[in-house]
């Protein structure tokens, strides 16, 4: 048996975007603005800075703006207040600010395009979430995560309980939801039994994609505050890998995963599951604590990285 803190030369990226109250440089503005929502493209580390070059941000909602000038190193809106819906398009890439021009491979792991709410004076942040490329261990980026994710669609085909009554969850029945779960680090180790057993680190960054929904922002607030998760994944005698169960608590929300089928997967030399991408197809559930036995439930589409 072996315990390892893993860091591989992969990274995943968080490119922060904060919708505020007060001044601001804005690139469009209304009257009765009552919020600023502001773009960082440029963030330091300590091996090298990274930009979003090319982007275009859609935003939808009270207002409609488009955002296509990335040479600056933050953007600025001037936004009404309300629920938006933010979407990076166009052909983006990411560079680094020393070698302008050199493309640095990534990939968008946030569900596009991801919902915020403008309120005056209060802060609310969305991350977009990118997979980098790394070069040893260097801890660099707009916002750096060692660990992995667990990301995919949850679709709500049916209440657990329909017989308990209304339920605050009932708004989801019949929906398609698109999540991330993003950790910073991960510690694994070895089972008995061809298993790889994780712990996955946070502070977990958790986002739901589709229209704005506020029960659906209180849950990846609740969840977010969850400092860590445990699941672990079992190499079968016919050489596939199933999932045990993934569970996030927090004081208002349960999030589950249930075990997997065995499903194609790589395993490593000695016939462990490899800490590599795994994708699953399951059920997942999502439950209120101030509810018990009530909750919302369907096939989930999941895909992990330890």
């Amino acid at each position: 048996m072996f315990m390892r803190l893993w860091n591989f030369g992969a990274y995943v990226l968080a490119l922060l975007v904060v919708a505020c109250g007060g001044e601001s440089v804005p690139v469009t503005q209304g009257q009765g603005a009552e919020g600023t929502l502001r773009l960082p493209l440029v963030s330091p580390g300590p091996y090298g800075d990274y930009r979003l070059v090319g982007a275009t941000f859609n935003i939808t909602g009270p207002q409609t703006v488009t955002i296509t000038d990335t040479s600056p190193d933050t953007v600025h809106a001037a936004l009404m207040a309300g629920a938006y819906t933010i979407e990076l398009a166009g052909s983006w890439h990411l560079e680094r600010t020393d070698a302008p021009g050199t493309v640095v491979p990534a990939q968008l792991l946030s569900p596009n395009p991801l919902s915020f709410y403008v309120t005056k004076d209060q802060l609310s942040d969305v991350r977009f979430l990118f997979k980098i490329a790394g070069s040893g261990a260097a801890d660099v980026g707009f916002k750096v995560d060692q660990g992995g994710w667990i990301a995919g669609t949850l679709q709500f085909t049916a209440r657990e309980s329909p017989g308990n009554g209304p339920s605050v969850l009932d708004e989801l029945v019949g929906k398609s939801v698109p999540f991330v779960i993003g950790f910073e680090s991960s510690a694994l180790n070895r089972g008995t039994s061809r298993d790889l057993n994780v712990q996955a680190i946070g502070p977990l960054t958790v986002q739901f994609g589709g229209p704005h929904s506020d029960l659906l922002a209180h849950v990846a607030a609740s969840i977010s505050r969850y400092s860590y998760v445990y699941f672990n994944l079992r190499a079968t005698p016919s050489g596939l890998i199933e999932s045990g169960p993934i569970q996030i608590w927090s004081e208002d929300f349960a999030l589950e995963l249930l075990p997997s089928a065995p499903s194609p997967g790589v395993l490593d030399s000695e016939g462990y599951p490899a800490p590599r991408l795994f994708q699953f197809e399951t059920e997942g559930a999502l439950r209120s604590s101030h509810e018990p036995g009530n909750g919302v439930r369907g096939p989930a589409s999941v895909n992990l990285q330890p």
